[in-house]
């Protein structure tokens, strides 16, 4: 699983940021597959101690990469990888 202990408030990078590089490396990584559900943003609030705002931000961020769909009320899904 993602390690949040990896997430370094007040760091150059900003957290939205080590968020959204953490989700993304554990998708290249294999830990999270097609169809799989992320941790919520609440869950990553209580795991780190930063704002959901913040994981918002990191999840649109993975949106616009195209990586990840966000279904409001259900949750924030992996996509398939595009290999064409």
């Amino acid at each position: 699983m993602v390690d949040w202990t990896k997430v370094k408030p007040g760091a150059y990078t900003p957290v939205y940021v080590q968020i959204a590089q953490l989700v993304r490396d554990a998708i290249s990584a294999g830990e999270f597959g097609p169809g799989d559900r992320l941790p919520s943003e609440t869950v990553i609030q209580q795991e780190t101690g930063i704002s959901r705002l913040t994981t918002r931000k990191s999840y649109r961020m993975l949106q616009d990469e195209g990586l990840i769909v966000t279904v409001q009320g259900r949750g924030s899904f992996v996509l398939p990888v595009d290999e064409t």
